[in-house]
């Protein structure tokens, strides 16, 4: 029990530690989409009805919980913008980082659709002439990793060590304290 004269403590946590933990996290969840649609675990290289199951579950969180992150860093661009003073040339460099979000998150909805349009038993015929069947999904599936993989290195390369350079103990438990209230 906690006596009402004791102070309250926050928890202060490495913004730039989060995020980066968050980064492994979605690498990871990213390498099991990989193992769900490989020949090996779908047994004769077409994806079996349990898979499409997995990977409809693995990818609902891309389409989804995803957007804790991207608003965690949404948060870190805009105090680094607004600590750096950046105008319209630093702006539209950091912008780039948060449409990249938009369009990643477009993108797994879009393979979210395709997959929920094939049959269990097969392909749905209207899906196969669309999509080109399961090549095009899984073709689109493996843009989106490398895709995911691009942005994620280029956020740590980039932005993250930018940050690391620039921000000052108080600046980071400020920022840590908004992005652990997303």
């Amino acid at each position: 029990m906690v006596s009402q004269g004791s102070r309250r403590t926050s928890l202060t946590v490495d913004p730039l530690a989060l995020l980066k933990r968050e980064h492994r996290m979605i690498l990871d969840r990213l390498a099991m989409v990989e193992t769900a649609m490989s020949p090996r675990s779908s047994g004769s290289g077409t994806v079996k009805g349990t898979n499409r199951d997995t990977l409809r579950e693995l990818l609902e969180f891309f389409t989804g919980p995803v957007d804790v992150h991207f608003k965690r860093e949404e948060v870190l661009v805009g105090d680094l913008l607004r600590i750096l003073g950046r105008k319209q040339d630093g702006q539209e460099q950091f912008q780039s980082f948060l449409d990249e979000h938009r369009a990643l998150k477009a993108d797994a909805t879009a393979v979210m659709r395709q997959l929920a349009r094939k049959r269990v038993n097969g392909q749905n015929a209207a899906a196969s002439k669309t999509f080109g069947g399961w090549r095009a999904l899984t073709a689109e599936l493996h843009a989106l990793i490398r895709r995911y993989r691009g942005h994620i290195a280029c956020e740590e390369r980039l932005l993250f060590a930018l940050a690391e350079m620039r921000l000052t103990a108080v600046q980071r438990r400020r920022i840590s304290r908004r992005m652990l209230q997303v």
